[in-house]
């Protein structure tokens, strides 16, 4: 679509093609590119209207939300694998960048952040917490400031640890002790990894260092309990763990959203801060955006908007027939039909063809 600007009618067109469309105020069009005016009286006509032709330069394209979320996701593998080196400037554009796609389309960025094509759950997860963080501060009515403190340190919270941690992710059995010792430490090591980087926030390395503490002491490095915790630290320590329920494990499957909020509330209350665990739970629900369900006619279908208070999600976009196999294309579900109606929650296939989720969030 063309922007419109406003033209002037006057006698140099008498006589001569004209070189643009005109359209009327409503973008209704008047008079063709090419028309030759003859007539000194439709001339004088046309001089009395409000009158506008298209812009020479064409609307930029607009980048889908799903693109501009994975190409901060391949920035921020990038910037990882230059490690050791580290540069703070780049993780703040991103974080920056990570802030206003959250302010412009929050459900793909939760919806999605679990399912960027990195190879590193622990990229993958330190891209979610800092969206779903991001979120939490807003609920929490605090400053941009803050918002983009925690997004720096949770872009950076595992600097020292992400190869250790996707290691452990796909192994069988426990980390042994120097790998135990390792992972107690690493919000430290991360941190001062980050002062020797040159970084100078105060805010920012602190969220870092103590990511791991628990409001009752039960945390580490250091134990600390309470406000002895900065608020960017509770706070990133909150959705670290929320996230951490919905991430796969050798051990186990991701939690499902319903199982997520019943861990929360009954094993963390007490050891997490409880005002951002209430905003958590009042912004995710049991049907956050990127939730798997299944259909009542078997499809497999993802959510793609809150629902507020509504107990079941009106609509559900479908991905996969019953029989497991990609649709040929996306397809909205009223779910308030028999035949659509959410039935419960499940997974995609292990290995399954890829999936156009670009569409699948263009429709929801």
């Amino acid at each position: 679509m063309h922007t419109l600007l406003p033209v002037e009618i006057g006698p140099q067109f008498l006589g001569e093609p004209l070189p643009n469309d005109l359209y009327n105020q409503q973008g209704v069009l008047i008079v063709r590119a090419g028309t030759i005016i003859d007539d000194t009286a439709r001339l004088d006509h046309l001089s009395t209207l409000r009158l506008f032709r298209p812009s020479l330069l064409e609307d930029p394209p607009q980048t889908p939300p799903w693109a501009i979320l994975c190409q901060i996701a391949r920035q921020y593998a990038q910037l990882l694998a230059d490690a050791p080196v580290v540069d703070p400037d780049g993780i703040a554009t991103l974080a920056s960048a990570l802030r206003q796609l959250v302010a412009d389309h929050p459900e793909v960025c939760i919806g999605m952040a679990q399912r960027l094509p990195l190879p590193s759950l622990s990229q993958r997860h330190a891209l979610y917490v800092a969206a779903l963080g991001i979120l939490v501060i807003r609920g929490l009515d605090l400053d941009e400031d803050s918002e983009l403190t925690l997004a720096c340190a949770a872009l950076t919270m595992n600097l020292t640890s992400q190869p250790l941690q996707d290691h452990l992710s796909n192994a069988a059995g426990q980390p042994d002790a120097l790998q135990w010792e390792a992972l107690r430490l690493h919000p430290l090591t991360a941190a001062t990894r980050l002062m020797q980087a040159g970084v100078t926030d105060a805010k920012w390395l602190t969220a870092i260092s103590q990511h791991h503490e628990n409001i009752d002491g039960s945390g580490y490095p250091l134990g600390l309990q309470g406000n002895e915790i900065s608020l960017e630290a509770r706070i990133l320590r909150t959705v670290d763990v929320w996230c951490a329920l919905f991430s796969h494990r050798h051990t186990r499957m991701a939690r499902y959203p319903n199982q997520a909020l019943d861990v929360a509330f009954q094993r963390e209350r007490g050891r997490l801060d409880d005002a951002a665990l209430l905003v958590l739970r009042r912004l995710m629900g049991r049907f956050p955006p990127g939730t798997l369900v299944r259909l009542a006619n078997r499809e497999t279908a993802v959510i793609t908007r809150w629902f507020g208070s509504q107990a079941y999600p009106s609509f559900a976009v479908s991905l996969l027939k019953p029989s497991g196999s990609p649709m040929s294309r996306p397809l909205v579900r009223n779910t308030l039909r028999i035949h659509h109606a959410i039935r419960d929650y499940t997974y995609l296939p292990l290995v399954h063809e890829p999936l156009e989720w670009e569409r699948a969030w263009a429709l929801g």
